[in-house]
């Protein structure tokens, strides 16, 4: 059929393992040593998101977990002050510093949140920036001048407005105004997503997207999803490895890797609708099944699930979640173990859509929002 053309980069993959680079793209299979770094990764990637006690009754969206050393309250004031969710402030803080009130930099940088001497001196209020609490509130300080510099550009756009304040804190407000959004820099770039998702995978109370994490110009509703593989770990990423072998433009992972433990390179698990949808088209050189969400409750969000051994449904039926797509393999054109490779396309995607066509946004941040990160 004309929709199975190649999925991204499958006719560069080599050898892997459910760990993989772009699509199922990894490394060589490895042995018992390679496997139980696959298990510290799933261990390392499942801390996030954890059930917690709220911290703060009367707000509790603006609660966050896993700040170390009780300075959870030190970090919501800071957030309030700032104008930022108390998630993304967290994670700003541990992005920089690693909640180390010790720490500095090459370039003169100090502190919790890596102040330089001439910005200290104006928001430090005569402080030690040493000091937990003496740094963090003055982050929150900062932040809200810089929050305050950028603003006429979000308009009413809230989720714009983090955005910006975050580009600012890392290529200057007056880069964010030159280019009257957040600059078309790398690594500015990087900066903002990292930070917004890190809020919500690892210091959100409820793992709630925070404002200005939501990578689409949408909600995502209230409907509920479960995981599209039902007693798979999680074992690779979304975005950029260094996975030997692999031309540098093929080092960005398009989607999320799930596989079943023990299923080798057979036939693993069933693979389910994780939310009632559509399907739309089929790879079928690389095993794959597209799909478009098919609800009232959510955005038209675009799947792929790939790499299935077999698959049981055709172009136009409609699926309920828990329904069966297939079963997780290791279809490809090139030998892998088997799991399951999971793409989420933005609304508004074609019907049919394949990576680095710019419509590919991060699933894990909807999963687990949704509920659907498997345990």
């Amino acid at each position: 059929m004309e929709e199975e053309q190649s999925h991204g980069s499958s006719t560069l993959v080599i050898a892997v393992l459910a760990l993989g680079g772009v699509m199922a793209m990894g490394v060589p299979v490895v042995g018992v040593a390679g496997l139980a770094l696959v298990a510290d990764m799933q261990a390392s990637a499942n801390s996030g998101c954890v059930p917690a006690t709220v911290v703060s009754d009367e707000d509790p969206e603006d609660a966050v977990i896993n700040v170390p050393n009780g300075w959870g309250p030190l970090v919501e004031e800071a957030a309030k002050t700032a104008g930022l969710p108390a998630s993304v402030a967290a994670a700003q803080l541990n992005q920089e510093s690693n909640w180390n009130p010790n720490a500095g930099s090459s370039a003169g940088a100090q502190g919790i949140a890596q102040f330089m001497p001439e910005t200290w001196a104006q928001y430090g209020n005569g402080g030690e920036v040493t000091d937990p609490e003496d740094a963090i509130f003055a982050y929150g300080r900062y932040m809200a001048g810089l929050r305050n510099e950028v603003k006429s550009l979000a308009g009413d756009d809230a989720d714009q407005l983090v955005r910006l304040t975050l580009a600012a804190y890392n290529a200057g407000p007056g880069a964010v105004l030159e280019h009257e959004g957040v600059p078309p820099f790398a690594e500015t770039q990087r900066y903002v997503e990292t930070i917004l998702d890190g809020g919500q995978i690892e210091f959100s109370a409820g793992c709630e997207a925070p404002t200005g994490g939501k990578a689409w110009d949408g909600d995502l509703g209230e409907g509920e999803w479960t995981t599209p593989l039902p007693g798979g770990k999680f074992t690779s990423g979304y975005g950029g490895r260094n996975v030997p072998g692999v031309p540098d433009w093929a080092q960005n992972h398009m989607g999320l890797d799930f596989a079943t433990p023990g299923a080798g390179s057979g036939a693993g698990g069933p693979v389910i609708a994780p939310t009632d949808l559509r399907i739309t088209g089929f790879n079928a050189a690389d095993g794959c099944v597209i799909a478009k969400v098919d609800n009232d409750d959510d955005p038209d969000f675009g799947f792929a699930f790939c790499h299935l051994n077999s698959w049981g449904v055709q172009k136009g039926q409609k699926l309920t979640r828990g329904d069966v797509i297939g079963v997780e393999g290791n279809r490809g054109q090139f030998g892998m173990a088997t799991h399951l490779h999971f793409e989420i396309y933005r609304p508004g995607a074609p019907d049919v859509v394949f990576p680095y066509q710019g419509y590919n946004i991060d699933p894990e941040p909807i999963l687990r929002e949704k509920g659907a990160w498997p345990t």
